[in-house]
């Protein structure tokens, strides 16, 4: 055997022995009718799923790789990231290893690990396309990692386990987020949906109660914010009864910063109203008639819609 047919099957078998490793920690979720997806363990009881293809809330059928059933029940969703976390009580569940997110990088062999539950595991090899710092999604999410796949997914793989050649956990396979390619889903990510579903049972939204747009910040004024802001969000509507209300707010005002956090976009207003600043007090930087001002506002929390079944 020659030097070059060595090394490829010392790959292949690295990468027969990876899967096995990893598939411990997948299951085959039967998200919707006639449809099988994949799931990855994140704790003994939990399950992240990619919410695009969860279309039932009770009793989802969920398979291991070593043949054990049981029904899953959804915990919630965050559909900003195509994250969507299910509980089970009747199986234990082993979550792989992660790997660290300081090692990964652009051009790594990944494979993704899915499992249906007729066939098996279902694999994919492919490569990290790019991976850098956070990244906001067009759903106003943000992922705290970006990690785009160049992989192919099949429709089993959405909600795989993409794992290094080590079986680390690297994220979770989706193409719901990025219109021409998959992502994976880092697990700080994840772990972020898990923990606040936990906690409140839900994934809180605040709410302002204000209709803003992006505006560009004077030089003039950059020096009485102390920073080198160049937009913010200027108020167009105040809704009655709202905590901007109550927080004096007003038409024309220019919203600089939350708690400290930038607010340069539409964007950044969503993200620093989620979580843990609900039913909190709040610093609001704003400008006003060429004036720095800060507004103590309690943000409450946005009513939230039914999930679809």
């Amino acid at each position: 055997m020659s030097t070059a047919q060595t090394t490829l099957r010392n790959l292949s078998d690295s990468l027969a022995a990876s899967v096995d490793t990893s598939i411990s920690g997948v299951v085959a979720v039967r998200a919707a009718a006639y449809r099988v997806s994949s799931g990855v363990a994140i704790r003994p009881d939990l399950i992240a799923v990619a919410d695009h293809t969860l279309k039932r809330s009770d009793r989802i059928p969920v398979q291991t790789a070593d043949g054990r059933n049981a029904s899953a029940t959804l915990l919630g969703r965050d559909p900003t990231v195509d994250v969507a976390i299910l509980k089970v009580s009747d199986l234990t569940l082993t979550p792989l290893p992660s790997a660290s997110p300081d090692t990964l990088k652009a051009g790594m062999l990944v494979t993704v690990v899915g499992l249906t539950m007729d066939a098996g595991p279902s694999v994919s090899l492919g490569m990290l396309g790019a991976v850098s710092g956070p990244r906001r999604t067009w759903r106003s999410g943000v992922l705290d990692r970006f990690i785009r796949l160049d992989v192919n997914l099949y429709p089993s793989q959405s909600g795989a386990a993409v794992v290094n050649c080590e079986g680390q956990f690297v994220g979770l396979a989706t193409p719901g987020l990025l219109r021409h390619s998959a992502v994976a889903v880092p697990l700080a990510t994840i772990d972020k949906v898990a923990e606040e579903l936990v906690k409140q049972g839900r994934i809180r939204q605040g709410y302002l109660g204000v209709g803003v747009q992006p505006v560009a910040i004077p030089e003039s004024l950059r020096a009485k914010i102390g920073d080198d802001q160049t937009s913010g969000l200027i108020v167009l509507t105040v809704e009655t009864q709202s905590p901007a209300e109550q927080g004096s707010l007003q038409i024309g005002d220019i919203l600089v910063s939350l708690d400290g956090k930038p607010l340069a976009d539409v964007d950044d207003l969503h993200q620093a109203l989620r979580g843990e600043i609900v039913g909190k007090r709040s610093e609001l930087l704003i400008l006003r008639g060429g004036e720095a001002l800060r507004r103590e506002i309690e943000i409450s929390e946005r009513a939230r819609k039914s999930d679809p079944q």
